[in-house]
């Protein structure tokens, strides 16, 4: 703490005289005029105690008079808004539950002179001067305790449920939000954000079992996790002592360095704050006491006078209060006057007064409202489980703005998400898949119209091109007649084929090997024109058998279906005699395999 020797010493270093100082020459007497600093340096004393840390924070503080007017201004409109809420809960204006932060302005104050915008807060139920301070307006705020729909949670969260960005509430169940908090420092290591999240808690709370959990996950993980315990001196209405073993919090975290922090001094939180989030930042978790007190009882249904005197209170606001201590200490480095804080005083005092009494002009929200949005995704249209009641699920959306007019169709554009993208991304692998399954190393086709390498869609192919496996072909050309494919002659890609022969998918044949008499050969692709094309003759390929003697069946090419090479030679048994055309007795001479589409086709 500083002093008020230390303060006059430091100003006469910095040049700064009193008004009482003057000095006389001869008879003239000239009046030195103050002149009004825009930044002081303030040392301060008796305001840390650190555990397993080789540095503490800084003594040395640089205060502007900006910083300090806007600390003081901040610290003051928290004060009187707490003395307003007090004022309209004892009106029977204010319902529920309702703890006021009187006395402990300093710690949010404080710390969020330090925070940056990609950091977050979390705290317990005395949250209205923490709300404020994360950006929750007077008039939203006062709205939310009123239960009216202009309010920061539309009237539906009181007193203990305030939210905002970046600000987590606000949470009614004691310690509660310490694992949560490391929850949300656990998203600031995975997103890699640089935020660090702070978890405040009571000394009531320092006890629960989940709030050392948290700890040593955080310490597990290296989370950016400052853990804060506000020592207000008492648990509800037990004194610290007599509640827990050991008083001295910060050093609860055992394997986890802490800070004490003299909470009634706004420039040690502040220091503290910013020593704390560097740590935090390059080391991990650290714990925070901050040593304050609160004037009032712990929620508006405790006196707070019957576990504790008035004069311990009185003493208290005499000798700690955070506001008077700060407003000496700007006066004494000479970044205002008394006339500038008092103007300020009625400027503030009118100003809270005006936005609470502004928010008595709400309205409740709508029935329909207090149970929409149960889910957030409605898969059923009513709410079950409520006896005598007949609700559907709404969607606050809906409520505030009204349900959302149809997209036009020429406005949509048909993007799959969720479950529907997954279906349409396997969809489109199967299909990828069923195109790129290509032709093996042995030139075997694995399946039908499917292939290995892409061909160029549309690539004309002339006759005596080879045709890739897997190229489109487009049958603009005409494909001179060639020469018939005998038995025993070597089929490769790109073979010319005769006009209107077709050639069945049998055995597999590698490009380069021979095709024996009656062996069906499979091709690539299909080639025909519609010019000198005879579809009424049937294709053959039989050994010793002329090429003028090859048919061509009308049916089979009309029905696009290739007729089945039956020019295989049975084998000779040894049993029997052979024939004189070769055949064994008894077998009939191999012939073709009549048409059942078309019973009678026209034959040489």
């Amino acid at each position: 703490m500083l002093n008020s020797l230390n303060l006059r010493a430091l100003l006469r270093c910095n040049g700064v005289r009193s008004p009482l100082d003057h000095c006389l020459a001869g008879q003239n007497v000239a009046f030195r005029t103050i002149r009004r600093l825009e930044s002081s340096c303030v040392t301060l004393k008796n305001s840390f105690k650190c555990y397993n840390l080789d540095t503490g924070p800084s003594l040395e503080v640089v205060l502007s008079r900006d910083d300090a007017l806007t600390m003081y201004i901040q610290m003051v409109e928290g004060r009187r808004f707490e003395t307003i809420a007090g004022n309209y809960y004892k009106q029977r204006l204010i319902r529920g539950f309702c703890h006021l932060y009187s006395g402990q302005e300093a710690v949010a104050v404080g710390m969020r002179a330090r925070l940056r915008k990609q950091d977050t807060v979390i705290t317990a139920y005395r949250c209205h001067v923490w709300s404020y301070m994360m950006g929750v307006s007077l008039y939203e705020m006062m709205s939310e305790l009123l239960g009216f729909r202009s309010g920061c949670s539309r009237g539906k969260g009181g007193s203990m449920h305030l939210y905002c960005d970046n600000f987590y509430g606000g949470n009614g169940i004691v310690g509660a939000q310490v694992p949560v908090g490391a929850g949300v420092a656990l998203a600031h290591s995975y997103r890699d954000d640089g935020g660090v999240c702070i978890s405040l808690y009571g000394d009531g709370a320092a006890n629960q079992g989940q709030v050392f959990e948290a700890f040593n996950m955080a310490k597990l993980w290296c989370l950016p996790a400052i853990f804060v315990c506000e020592n207000n001196q008492y648990g509800m209405g037990t004194k610290a002592d007599r509640s827990s073993a050991m008083t001295d919090y910060y050093k609860r975290g055992q394997y986890i360095p802490g800070l004490w922090v003299d909470g009634n001094q706004v420039l040690a939180v502040r220091t503290a704050t910013q020593f704390a989030l560097d740590y935090a930042l390059e080391h991990g978790p650290i714990v925070l006491e901050m040593n304050t007190y609160r004037y009032v009882g712990h929620s508006m249904s405790d006196p707070g006078i019957s576990y504790r005197s008035r004069e311990e209170v009185q003493k208290a606001r005499e000798t700690n209060d955070p506001i008077n201590t700060f407003r000496e200490q700007i006066l004494d480095l000479d970044l205002t006057c008394e006339e500038e804080l008092k103007e300020l005083d009625v400027k503030i005092k009118k100003h809270v007064d005006e936005e609470c009494k502004k928010a008595l002009e709400g309205k409740e929200v709508e029935l329909q409202e207090l149970y929409a949005d149960v889910s957030a995704k409605n898969l059923e249209p009513k709410i079950r489980g409520v006896s005598g009641y007949n609700l559907e699920h709404i969607k606050l959306a809906e409520v505030c703005f009204g349900k959302p007019k149809k997209t036009p169709a020429s406005e949509i554009n048909d993007v799959p998400v969720g479950d529907a993208m997954m279906a349409a991304k396997a969809k489109e692998n199967m299909e990828k898949a069923a195109k790129d399954k290509t032709v093996g190393k042995d030139g075997k086709p694995e399946e039908e119209g499917k292939s290995g390498k892409e061909g160029k869609p549309g690539k004309d192919v002339k006759p005596g091109q080879e045709v890739k496996p897997g190229q489109e072909v487009k049958a603009v050309k005409e494909v001179k007649p060639g020469k018939d494919v005998k038995p025993g002659q070597e089929v490769k890609p790109g073979k010319e084929v005769k006009p209107g022969q077709e050639v069945k998918p049998g055995k597999d044949v590698k490009p380069g090997k021979d095709v024996k008499p009656g062996q069906e050969v499979k091709a690539a692709k299909q080639v025909t024109t519609q010019k000198d094309v005879k579809p009424e003759k049937e294709v053959k390929a039989k050994k010793d058998v002329p090429t003028t003697d090859v048919k061509k069946n009308e049916a089979s090419s009309m029905a696009g279906k290739p007729p089945p090479v039956t020019n295989t030679k049975p084998k000779d048994d040894p049993k029997k005699p052979p024939s004189k055309d070769g055949n064994p007795v008894g077998k009939a001479p191999a012939g073709p395999v009549p048409n059942t589409k078309n019973p009678n086709p026209k034959q040489k």
